[in-house]
């Protein structure tokens, strides 16, 4: 008997309600089944996580049954966190599983280019200046010569009714790339892998939000599609609108659950360029099976359309392997014909294994897997149907088995770690505004492979599947039930830092934490740290005992900053001089659980700061590194919930600083304006952090009796020159004297969400603006009630301060400095 093979990826589906295995329903492999047999394609392109329409993929990928894909140029790394204290990287790779969770919803396929997103841009000369135009566009050729849609589209409009120079930026880069894809002349290297691509047309997926009156001027307009995206699924038992605003409410750090929409609802589409059609996407796809292979799959295809059973799901199989031996013959013999040919061999076999509910996982002994270490996982796996199923290989060693019916076979799977710390690939190497790939195998990719893979063997009635089984690890928690993560490969040991800065004056001694965990057994080492010049501990080396795997070591220095002490990095060092990493988890009850290990460094920063000494409560927003930071400059800082200012007795302290997005996490806190402004009026000092314009509601306004209202106006040029308007007040003079010095070296942008339209008791101190606008004066301003001072600031201190930004503690110390 002649064995085919074939590879299936078998990645575990995790539900983001609960982290259990999923094996989908009859109808939910149905839908598969006529996505499978559909040759349509669409491409949208848009700049950052969220900025996608989850409806309009829902439905095309689910309704209209078309391969659908969203390219996000950025993993959104510059934005902001309504859920956790990410930032940055870290950011940018809780931003990519959400993304993903949204996907497992709406079924469209992730996709993202190099670039990094550097924060609010107001400009896309900006924007591919910083990233370097013709590298992101040779991203974008690459997708729609590697995916070749019928069409393409964009989120937003090349101009700037965009709003963001990143949003601006995607949709040029999409018309060019639609151009530049069909070009033999463009990329001729990257035409020798893949071919040239002409997209039949592009569109902008327009709405009232540009345009209040689009359904007026899109009706009988022929540069517009009109389509209603919220149809009802019968098989899915929700409407595709429904599907996408649960897709959407994956985007949970940007704060964007929402409520269930059903019921018609109306996209607008309008023609860019290439060919006007005239009433469907797919108008001008001339493809068809009969086309493409031969008229004897299409006919077989129809009839399992046809006849498809939803009640044994099993009784479908012989149709699909039939399928499956005529998509051997596919050409295969241009890489572009390639890509095909696998795509559709891999949906032939998703759907027999779902057919099958086969049911394979490799669990570990545990989450984390030290690199040159040997272990033991179990191979588990269920045929839960009654047609044979036959294992024969395991990691290309041949073997002959038929697995029982219904009943698990358990296999035990021995190899050892040769694999690389697990690191998103992205930030395996040194970036700046474009993210560096060394494998080109992994350009577009949304994440990496599984840090540990096997290849299993199974043969279905002469046909042999070769399945890539990734290695997890499960574990019970009473509380939730299952929960399944990624075996990871690991050091010995990791080290983290208490802060990611020390701030210190000099001559100055401060505690440093540095928090050791192990990930063996009986670990014993030496950690050897190594200063920046001028910078001193009362200990260079630093011995290291732990008995068990996860155990946690907490070793205390004292730090000195001495006089001639410059800005530097701590950096850690294994006995052998290895190196030392940093140990970071994402965990969320959306995302599967991810690591980044980074070398374990400290920055160091010796500024000149003094303040007035006195109690902090800080209100917890969103959460940030602004508390630890004050605390650094010397203030007793205690940390507090909205709902304990019920009880909290405020008059105990010198200063109340509200956390950053307060309003927006806790709208809440309303209720306590007139107990805050009767703390600020018996002489407390009363800071307010940024809070998004976009999430006020009710018509109230902040700064209670002394009121003002939130723009959107923001800086982001992180250099923007600064103006003092009111050099001689006291926030610009005491304890501190602020100098242009105290602006130099920022990161990422000055601020953003200024005030505007305030009581006229208020002073703005700075005017600053990004070249060719005005200047913006609602960054800070701050006034006197009765015997105490309110302040409200839009700059960007929870980026400042964690970045150890001297002048940013020092104007900052000065806010939180108050005697009345």
């Amino acid at each position: 008997m002649k064995i085919r093979t074939f590879t299936l990826l078998i990645s575990t589906f995790l539900s983001f309600t609960a982290t259990f295995a999923q094996t989908p329903t009859s109808s939910e492999i149905y839908v598969n089944l006529r996505k499978f047999g559909s040759l349509k394609k669409v491409l949208y392109i848009a700049a950052h996580p969220d900025d996608e329409n989850t409806r309009f993929l829902a439905w095309m990928s689910l309704g209209e049954k078309a391969e659908t894909a969203y390219l996000s140029l950025t993993r959104g790394d510059g934005g902001q966190n309504l859920i956790g204290n990410e930032l940055g990287p870290d950011l940018g790779v809780l931003r990519t599983q959400e993304l993903l969770a949204a996907r497992s919803y709406d079924h469209a396929k992730q996709y993202f280019s190099r670039a990094v997103d550097f924060g609010f841009s107001k400009s896309a000369e900006e924007s591919l200046q910083k990233w370097g135009k013709e590298t992101i566009l040779s991203d974008v050729v690459l997708m729609i010569r590697k995916f070749r849609p019928d069409v393409i589209i964009t989120r937003f409009p090349p101009d700037e009714r965009a709003g963001h120079g990143h949003h601006i930026a995607s949709a040029m880069l999409a018309i060019e790339a639609f151009e530049k894809a069909a070009d033999p002349d463009f990329l001729p290297e990257q035409v020798k892998e893949y071919g040239t691509w002409q997209t039949t047309s592009i569109y902008w997926n327009a709405s009232n939000w540009w345009n209040e009156n689009i359904d007026q001027e899109a009706r009988d307009n022929p540069d517009y599609l009109i389509k209603d995206i919220g149809t009802y699924s019968s098989l899915l038992g929700k409407s595709y609108n429904e599907i996408g605003t649960i897709a959407r409410s994956q985007h949970k750090c940007q704060g964007f659950g929402g409520i269930l929409d059903r019921g018609s609802s109306l996209e607008y589409f309008q023609y860019l360029a290439g060919t006007r059609l005239k009433s469907d996407f797919f108008e001008q796809n001339q493809q068809s099976w009969k086309k493409v292979l031969n008229a004897k799959f299409e006919e077989q295809l129809n009839t399992l359309f046809r006849n498809f059973d939803f009640v044994n799901t099993e009784k479908n199989i012989p149709a699909l392997l039939t399928l499956r031996k005529e998509l051997d013959k596919l050409p295969a013999t241009k890489p572009a014909d390639k890509l095909f040919k696998q795509e559709k061999i891999s949906q032939c076999d998703q759907l027999i294994a779902d057919c099958l509910g086969l049911y394979t996982e490799i669990l570990g002994q545990n989450y984390a897997l030290g690199q040159g270490k040997e272990t033991t996982a179990d191979l588990n796996i269920i045929n839960r149907s009654q047609v044979p199923v036959y294992l024969t290989g395991i990691d290309g060693k041949t073997r002959s088995e038929l697995l029982p019916e219904n009943k698990i076979f358990t296999e035990p799977l021995h190899f050892t770690n040769n694999e690389p710390l697990t690191n998103p690939y992205w930030l395996r190497e040194p970036f700046t505004n474009v993210y560096t790939v060394t494998d080109p195998v992994n350009l577009l990719r949304a994440e990496n492979d599984p840090t540990f893979m096997h290849t299993i063997e199974l043969t279905v009635q002469g046909t042999a599947f070769n399945l890539r089984v990734p290695v997890q690890f499960k574990w019970r928690d009473p509380s939730y039930g299952e929960r399944i993560r990624e075996v990871i490969s690991v050091p010995d040991y990791s080290v983290n830092f208490g802060d990611q800065a020390v701030i210190l004056r000099a001559g100055q001694t401060r505690s440093i934490t540095l928090d050791v965990r192990s990930f063996k057994t009986d670990l014993n080492d030496t950690i050897h740290i190594e200063c920046p010049a001028g910078w001193t501990l009362n200990r260079q080396q630093v011995p290291v005992s732990i008995s068990n795997e996860n155990e946690h070591q907490l070793i205390e220095l004292n730090l000195t900053a001495q006089p001639d002490s410059k800005r530097g990095t701590i950096v850690l060092r294994d006995s052998k001089g290895n190196l030392l990493h940093a140990f970071t988890e994402i965990a969320y009850d959306h995302i599967p659980t991810q690591v980044i290990f980074r070398p374990a460094e400290l920055a160091c920063v010796k500024i000149d700061a003094e303040i007035i000494p006195g109690k902090v409560a800080y209100i917890r927003g969103v959460q940030d590194a602004v508390p630890q930071a004050i605390a650094q400059l010397g203030f007793d800082v205690q940390v507090f919930e909205v709902s304990d200012l019920a009880t909290l007795d405020l008059s105990a302290f010198e200063s109340v600083v509200l956390g950053i997005r307060i309003y927006n996490v806790h709208s809440d806190l309303h209720n306590y304006t007139d107990k805050l402004f009767s703390y600020v009026n018996g002489g407390g000092n009363l800071v307010m952090q940024y809070n998004t314009a976009s999430r006020f509601s009710d018509g109230q306004l902040y700064g209670g009796p002394l009121p003002f209202e939130i723009s959107r106006d923001r800086v982001t040029e992180e250099d923007a020159s600064v103006t003092f308007l009111q050099p001689q007040n006291a926030i610009m003079t005491t304890p501190n004297k602020l100098t242009q010095a105290d602006f130099e070296n920022w990161v990422q942008e000055r601020g953003l969400y200024f005030a505007a339209n305030w009581n006229e008791a208020y002073t703005p101190l700075f005017a600053w603006n990004d070249q060719g606008e005005d200047a913006r004066t609602g960054a800070l301003i701050a006034a006197q009630y009765g015997k105490g001072r309110v302040i409200y600031t839009g700059i960007s201190f929870f980026r400042e301060l964690p970045a150890g930004v001297e002048g940013a503690y020092r104007l900052f110390a000065n806010l939180v400095s108050y005697e009345p």
